[in-house]
């Protein structure tokens, strides 16, 4: 989460910045609208200016903190098990690597690696996000004066409404092959939550390479995905060669929404029979069913509460008096919906995850 805060940052100060220009000319909004317009879009070399600051200001952090996170979750999760993989050397069940993990060369090559696919992505978030925000801004100052010239509102009625809208939407993160615009919470969370385990299950299978370990573990969760289900807390054989076991191929890994794909938060431990015991159980599938459904709308709502007091930020920003009676109202009122499934569910309420960044 760090990582992803970092970015959050980002994008609620760049809505700061476009709802701060917003708020110049304020008297040419009421009395001339094109005039407004033309000052308004005189304006968007300076909000590029102040968007590549904001970057440049967030850019150290959001390097030290990835940085971080992937050592954590690589190293951690390989010196988990490495007593158990000293003692199966000890009994004569694996080989003994020449080095520990804390110097192994190729762990500090696939560290390495995605040290650098996070910086490529960075960038290109940055990249976008900057893109972007002049679209959005000038999304805001076009789609205004179309709203007053056409006399369906007054022009702070427009203004509230469309800068309203990007509020609720936010700054795009990526734009894919497709077309399909990536929220920069949806996306950052999908790129770090992949990257994390990716690289941890990348460790772990080069360490259990030099230790000549094939089986696996692959560890359980509650609320865990329909492709992953089937799969968790159970043992397979990497090389497909035990007749014990069956083949890790025989899983939906590979598959974008399979296990380890796409936001899999599940990981591999390697089992060596007679040392390791099995740690996880799979659960009942009705009630991880329940859930998954359930956790996916606590996210929704704290995401709805989020882009609400993102909303409430930009009209104050803007000075909007009525813009922010109405925000702080939407605030409350997406409160209220999560004061309600968490009654009717018993789920634990997540307050972090409901503020603004």
């Amino acid at each position: 989460m760090p990582v992803v805060e970092v970015f959050l940052d980002i994008e609620e100060q760049i809505l700061i910045n476009i709802a701060k220009l917003l708020k110049k000319h304020k008297g040419l909004l009421d009395e001339d609208i094109l005039s407004w317009q033309a000052q308004q879009l005189s304006e968007l070399g300076s909000l590029t200016q102040q968007n590549i600051i904001t970057i440049a200001k967030y850019a150290r952090l959001s390097i030290d903190e990835v940085t971080k996170m992937l050592e954590k979750a690589g190293y951690t999760t390989v010196q988990e098990y490495e007593g158990d993989l000293q003692e199966a050397v000890q009994l004569g069940l694996a080989v003994q690597p020449p080095i520990g993990p804390e110097v192994s060369p190729s762990l500090e090559a696939i560290l390495s690696a995605y040290q650098a696919q996070a910086m490529n992505t960075f960038n290109l978030v940055n990249t976008t996000l900057i893109q972007q925000a002049e679209q959005a801004y000038l999304d805001i100052v076009n789609q205004t004066v179309g709203k007053v010239l056409a006399g369906v509102q007054t022009p702070r009625e427009a203004l509230r409404e469309v800068a309203g809208k990007w509020a609720e939407k936010g700054i795009p993160a990526l734009i894919d092959r497709a077309g399909k615009q990536w929220s920069t919470e949806a996306y950052m969370n999908m790129v770090m939550r992949s990257m994390s385990n990716r690289i941890a299950n990348d460790m772990q299978n080069a360490r259990m390479a030099e230790y000549g370990v094939d089986l696996i573990e692959v560890s359980s969760h509650m609320g865990a995905r329909p492709k992953c289900f089937p799969y968790q807390g159970r043992i397979f054989s990497l090389s497909g060669t035990s007749d014990k076991y069956p083949p890790f191929s025989s899983t939906s890994y590979g598959q974008p929404d399979g296990l380890f794909g796409i936001n899999c938060r599940h990981l591999k431990y390697p089992y060596i029979p007679g040392i390791t015991k099995q740690r996880y159980k799979p659960y009942d599938a009705e009630k991880n069913r329940k859930e998954y459904e359930e956790s996916q709308q606590q996210r929704y709502l704290e995401r709805q509460i989020r882009k609400a007091k993102r909303e409430l930020a930009m009209m104050q920003a803007m000075g909007d008096e009525e813009g922010i009676k109405k925000a702080k109202q939407k605030v409350r009122d997406r409160q209220a919906e999560m004061r309600e499934f968490i009654d009717a569910t018993g789920r634990t309420r997540r307050y972090e995850r409901e503020k603004p960044y």
